[in-house]
């Protein structure tokens, strides 16, 4: 009989060998997306980067969220162009943010409310905060300054908690919103005080200063930036900081805590955040990137209220884990709801 073996082999004898080949081809699928991940990672970013912003054309923020993507497209050497996205409590631009591609071309200015005050406000959100975005700085902060008609006659905190005593139910505030910064910064203030003040929600802080303006409410709790002016020109008075320091900017107006409400603490902030998902080198040129434009601009940023800041990602995460527990409590106890 003639020898065969060196012609056929045995099913058994093939048998080890085809997983073999199918490792080697996924091996090598693994390695080609990897060095095509590594290739778009070393080239970003090469085309226009789109930066969200839920606010309005014009406003103080839009002036944040326009400063700094100038400068980053300097830097960068691709455009960064601001699309506002304002309405719905930031929600439509925090939607969009979320639903983006986690390449590093999509990124949004947040304000401290969109992640740490609307999942308590909302029963229902289209993102989650904690899950979809991926802090990369909080940009400025700013003091939450409480602001009266000059027609009030109250110049102080005492004074102002003794005239809404005094005419409980008579004394409202304006905010841009239900559930903003400025309405809740109203309600921790009147929960440590008890102070009868009806709170009267707008579309925007700025028809709600257009109104304190006319005299037609009494107050406001209203970020620095969007009162100073009105300030420096006479047609608000400024009684308290509602940060735990005094602003530079406003040396002689004390804060609401040494006012009497110690532990009173409205700051608030704006930051970037972009989807999660992201290549690590990615969201480090994204985030030195922004770095580089703060530091670049804040004398400017300084000169229209806002104070940098800075910090990492992780200081970020933890200051939304920190300030979400704190609004949750304050929003559980005024009973606010947006739905």
């Amino acid at each position: 009989m003639a020898d065969t073996r060196g012609h056929c082999e045995s099913k058994e004898s093939r048998v080890p060998y085809e997983p073999i080949r199918i490792r080697r081809q996924w091996l090598a699928a693994v390695m080609l997306l990897a060095a095509g991940s590594a290739a778009q990672t070393q080239d970003f970013p090469n085309r226009p980067i789109r930066l969200i912003a839920p606010f309005a054309a014009g406003a103080s923020t839009d002036f944040l969220a326009r400063t700094i993507a100038q400068t980053m497209s300097r830097n960068l050497g691709q455009p960064v162009v601001v699309d506002n996205k304002p309405g719905a409590g930031g929600i439509l631009a925090a939607e969009q943010t979320a639903r983006a591609a986690p390449d590093g071309y999509t990124f949004m200015l947040t304000s401290a409310g969109i992640v740490t005050m609307n999942q308590s406000i909302y029963s229902q959100l289209p993102y989650d905060p904690i899950k979809e975005f991926a802090p990369l700085t909080i940009a400025v902060r700013m003091p939450i300054v409480v602001v009266v008609h000059p027609s009030l006659p109250v110049k102080s905190v005492p004074e102002l908690l003794a005239y809404a005593h005094a005419h409980p139910g008579k004394l409202s505030y304006g905010s841009s919103g239900v559930g903003t910064s400025q309405h809740l910064a109203g309600e921790l203030f009147k929960s440590m005080t008890k102070a009868s003040i009806l709170h009267i929600p707008y579309r925007g802080g700025g028809p709600a200063m257009n109104d304190l303006l006319a005299n037609q409410i009494g107050l406001m709790f209203v970020q620095l930036p969007s009162a100073l002016p009105q300030i420096q020109a006479g047609k608000v008075r400024a009684i308290a900081i509602g940060s735990e320091q005094r602003d530079p900017k406003l040396p002689a107006v004390p804060t609401v805590s040494e006012s009497g409400l110690k532990g009173y603490n409205s700051d608030t902030w704006y930051g970037f955040v972009m989807p999660t998902g992201a290549p690590p080198a990615i969201v480090q040129t994204l985030y030195q990137a922004i770095i580089a434009a703060l530091k670049e601009n804040a004398q400017r940023l300084s000169g229209h209220g806002f104070n940098v800041d800075g910090g990492n990602p992780q200081q970020m995460a933890d200051t939304i884990a920190t300030e979400a527990k704190k609004w949750a409590l304050v929003i559980k106890a005024a009973d606010i709801r947006a739905d």
